[in-house]
């Protein structure tokens, strides 16, 4: 199987400096078969500025893909931020660049966000993860711009409980109805391996879903870390591999202009 990093972000997106040549670096010394920039767009999101100047974007990324490409095969994409409150820009968007690769994620719903807190005010924990698993199922049935799903469940990352872990006895008719449209869409789910650092043996979304997801006959997977350091790039990719391989996954997924490799 190969060894991918499908989710890293650089100095292109408002959250992170990084430099794209120092995660294409840490890529080839981890030994990664190919990797795929993600850097953010949000049209709402309330506080950061999450836009993406992409002419400038595809210039950089086009020269150190030909300047790496004996070395390393390296892909252009995007994380967009899925809310149907905007969809026409949404699409317009998309349409607009010639992106290897799209992840859709949910970062916002209704105009507030999750990092900062206002998401959360006034709700207990199991009406915000419910709200959160039903827009999600909203965003999914809506649009067709994306590729795959980003980071299902990391909502658990989030929110001001003492207890901030999922039930996922409430919420499995809701998973299920979003991993049957992306089935049925032709979409995949990726493995975000930045949730190790909150539960240790797994990450963003847990493999029980992932195990769902190919029972329904789900066949798209890939592995980002969503670096948004250079020392993160290529982190827990030999670990997802493995759970893939004992799931019965034969391979990850990867993408060329939108169109799976």
């Amino acid at each position: 199987m190969r060894h991918i990093d499908y989710h890293m972000h650089t100095a292109f997106s408002g959250d992170s400096e990084a430099s794209p040549r120092e995660h294409i670096k840490m890529a080839i010394k981890k030994g990664l078969d190919e990797i795929c920039f993600t850097d953010h767009r949000d049209f709402d999101y309330p506080i950061d500025a999450f836009e993406l100047d992409t002419e400038a974007y595809f210039k950089e990324l086009s020269k150190l893909k030909e300047e790496y490409q004996s070395q390393i095969t390296v892909k252009i994409g995007v994380e967009i931020g899925l809310d149907c409150d905007h969809y026409d820009e949404i699409n317009d968007f998309i349409k607009s660049s010639p992106y290897d690769f799209v992840i859709g994620s949910i970062h916002v719903i209704r105009h507030t966000e999750f990092y900062y807190g206002d998401f959360f005010k006034n709700k207990s924990k199991e009406e915000a993860h419910r709200e959160f698993f039903e827009e999600t199922l909203r965003c999914v049935k809506t649009f067709d711009c994306f590729d795959v799903l980003g980071h299902l469940d990391y909502i658990e990352r989030y929110g001001p409980y003492e207890d901030r872990s999922i039930d996922y006895d409430q919420y499995t008719d809701t998973i299920d109805e979003i991993l049957k449209t992306l089935i049925r869409k032709g979409k995949g789910i990726e493995v975000n391996t930045s949730g190790y650092k909150l539960r240790k043996t797994c990450g963003f979304p847990r493999f029980d879903i992932i195990k769902r997801y190919k029972e329904l006959g789900g066949e798209i997977i890939t592995v980002g870390t969503d670096a948004h350091t250079s020392d993160r790039v290529g982190e827990h990719v030999d670990d997802v591999i493995r759970h893939y391989e004992e799931l019965g996954f034969q391979d990850v997924s990867t993408f060329t202009k939108r169109v799976k490799d």
